[in-house]
C-alpha cells in the first residue's frame, strides 16, 4: 500500500494509521480506519462484506450490521468534516 492515499480533501496515511482533512487530523475509530484502509487498497473494486469482515474482524463473530454501521459512520464523518471546512 502506498504511503499516502488522497481522495477529495482527505489524506490517508495507512502505515501511520492516520487520516487528515485539510492537514488536520480526523478522529475516527480503529475499526472504521481499518475499513477505510481496506477500501482504499481495493479502490475501484467492489469489496464484499465477507472480505471486510475477514480483514477488519479476523477470528471474531461479527453482527450482520457491523460493517454497514461503520461505513455509515465514515460517510457521516466525512460529510461533517467537508461541511465544517467548506470544501
Amino acid at each position: 500500500m502506498s504511503q499516502l492515499v488522497t481522495f477529495g480533501p482527505f489524506s490517508l496515511f495507512p502505515r501511520e494509521r492516520r487520516l487528515e482533512h485539510g492537514g488536520q487530523a480526523v478522529k475516527i475509530g480503529s475499526r472504521a480506519l481499518d475499513i477505510l484502509i481496506a477500501l482504499t487498497e481495493r479502490a475501484g473494486e467492489v469489496v464484499s462484506r465477507e472480505a471486510l469482515v475477514a480483514r477488519v474482524w479476523p477470528d471474531t463473530i461479527v453482527e450482520e450490521s457491523a460493517p454497514r454501521v461503520h461505513v455509515a459512520g465514515l460517510r457521516k464523518r466525512s460529510a461533517k468534516d467537508v461541511k465544517a471546512q467548506g470544501t
